[in-house]
C-alpha cells in the first residue's frame, strides 16, 4: 500500500506524491518562546518528526524547516516583567526548547528561522500584498484584505465566514473590515521594533510563516503541518496571504495534530494548565516519553495520562531486553518461526505507517513482536541479527533505540 495522508483540507485521507525529483519540502510552525514547552508541543513536534523519518526511510529527500516566533505581544510583556530584553528573553526559552527536543530524540530542522533574523524578507512580502492589492496601510499598520481573497477563512476549519464571531469595528476605525488582520503593527513606546514604509514597528504573526517558509522551501509547501488549533485563523490566513502574494496554492497537504489535554481542555501555557516536557523527563527517559506519546494516532486528542510513561517503560524495558538477548543470541534457532514473525511485524509496521503515519497500530506491533519473542526458545546467531535489524528499522522510524539497536 502506498503512503496516504489524511488532508486536514478535504477531510480523507489522499496518496501523497512527492516532487517529480522524490524531493519532499516539509514545513512546521514552530512555537512562541516565553515559557518551557509543554506535553503538547512534544505531541506535535514528535508526530511530525517522525512524518519526517518515515518519508526519509520511503527515499525521500526531505528539507524540513520549523520557525521560531521570537517577538510577539506576550514576549515582550513577559520579558518587562521579569526586567530582561524581550530578544534575550526569547533566546532563553528557544535554547530550552532545543534542549528538550534532543532529549526527545527529535531531530534538528534543516532550517530554524527566527522572526527577528527575517524583517526583511516579511516587509518585502507585506510590500508584494500592498502592490497587489491584497492589503492597504492605515496609521503606520497594514492589514490583510480578507474579502479579496479566494481561499477565505474555512477552508481548514470548515466552518463558514458568517459564522466567524469577531468584534465589531469601533467607531472611526479605518480598517475595511473586522476579519481584517495585521500584516505589520505600528510600535508602541519601550517596544523593540524595526523601520518599514508604513513607519516603525514589528510583523504580525500569521505573515512571518509565509515569508520564512517561502525563501527557503519555494512555493508551494508539500507539506505544512501544526497543532489542530492552528487552523483557525493562522493557517488559513497564511492560505490567503499565499493567494494574494504568489497567486496560488500555499500547501499540497495540511496535516494537524491533535491536543494532550488535561480534564479534557486543551494543555496550554495560556490556560495555564500545563505539564512541562522537563518535569516528565525528570522522572522518565527522553525515547520512553517520546513511545508513549507515539501510542496514539497524530489525529486524535489524547489525555493526559501519568501512568501512561510507567506503562510504557516497562513496554520498552522489555524491548531493550529482547535486543540485547537477540544480540547475544548464539542458540540452534526456531526453526523459521523467528524469521516468520520478523516478517509479519515489518509488513504490519508498514501498512500502518502508510496508512496516514499510524503509529499507534505500528507501535502496537513492535509490542506483539516483543511478546512473542520472549516466548519464543533460544534464537540463533542469524535469527538475532534478524531481530535486531528489525527493532533498528523500526526504531530509526519511531525515533527509538537509538544506542542499543
Amino acid at each position: 500500500m502506498a503512503l496516504r495522508i489524511y488532508s486536514t483540507r478535504t477531510r480523507k485521507k489522499e496518496p501523497f506524491a512527492p516532487r517529480p525529483d522524490g524531493s519532499v519540502r516539509m514545513y512546521v510552525c514552530g512555537p512562541t518562546t516565553y515559557d518551557y514547552s509543554h506535553l503538547g508541543h512534544a505531541r506535535s513536534y514528535v508526530a511530525f518528526d517522525t512524518v519526517r523519518r518515515y518519508l526519509v526511510s520511503l527515499g525521500h529527500q526531505v528539507t524540513y524547516v520549523q520557525n521560531f516566533t521570537d517577538i510577539e505581544e506576550v514576549i515582550i510583556r513577559r520579558a518587562s516583567e521579569v526586567g530582561k530584553p524581550p530578544l534575550e528573553y526569547a533566546q532563553f526559552f528557544i535554547d530550552a526548547f532545543l534542549e528538550d527536543m534532543r532529549a526527545l530524540n527529535v531531530l534538528p530542522p534543516d532550517r530554524t528561522p527566527k522572526v527577528t533574523e527575517h524583517i526583511g524578507d516579511i516587509i518585502a512580502l507585506v510590500g508584494r500584498l500592498v502592490d497587489r492589492g491584497y492589503a492597504y496601510s492605515v496609521g503606520g499598520e497594514v492589514y490583510f484584505r480578507t474579502k479579496r481573497a479566494e481561499h477565505a477563512f474555512g477552508i481548514l476549519s470548515h466552518q463558514r465566514v458568517e459564522d466567524i464571531v469577531v468584534d465589531p469595528l469601533p467607531p472611526g476605525s479605518t480598517r475595511e473590515d473586522p476579519l481584517d488582520f495585521a500584516l505589520w503593527k505600528r510600535s508602541k513606546e519601550g517596544e523593540p521594533s524595526w523601520p518599514s514604509p508604513w513607519g516603525d514597528g514589528r510583523p504580525g504573526w500569521h505573515v512571518e510563516c509565509n515569508a520564512m517558509a517561502a525563501k527557503y522551501l519555494g512555493v508551494p509547501l508539500d507539506i505544512h503541518g501544526g497543532g489542530t488549533d492552528l487552523k483557525f485563523p493562522h493557517h488559513e490566513s497564511e492560505a490567503m496571504i499565499a493567494e494574494g502574494a504568489w497567486g496560488g496554492e500555499w500547501a499540497r497537504v495540511w496535516m494537524h495534530n491533535g491536543f494532550v489535554t488535561i480534564e479534557r481542555e486543551k494543555m496550554s501555557k495560556s490556560l495555564g494548565n500545563f505539564v512541562t516536557i522537563r518535569e516528565v523527563l525528570r522522572d522518565y527517559p527522553g525515547e520512553v516519553v517520546r513511545l508513549c506519546l507515539l501510542k496514539s494516532h497524530y489525529r486524535e486528542d489524547v489525555e493526559y495520562d501519568r501512568e501512561c510513561f510507567r506503562r510504557t517503560q516497562e513496554e520498552y524495558d522489555a524491548m531493550l531486553a529482547q535486543i540485547g538477548r537477540a544480540r547475544t543470541a548464539d542458540g540452534r534457532g526456531t526453526g523459521g518461526k523467528v524469521d516468520a514473525l520478523v516478517a509479519r511485524t515489518r509488513d504490519a509496521f508498514r501498512k500502518a505507517m502508510d496508512d496516514d503515519f499510524g503509529t499507534d497500530d505500528a507501535v502496537y506491533r513492535l509490542i506483539q513482536m516483543t511478546t512473542a519473542l520472549a516466548e519464543i526458545g533460544d534464537l540463533s546467531p542469524p535469527e538475532g541479527r534478524e531481530v535486531v535489524d528489525a527493532y533498528r528499522e523500526c526504531g530509526q522510524v519511531l525515533g527509538l533505540f537509538q544506542t542499543v539497536a
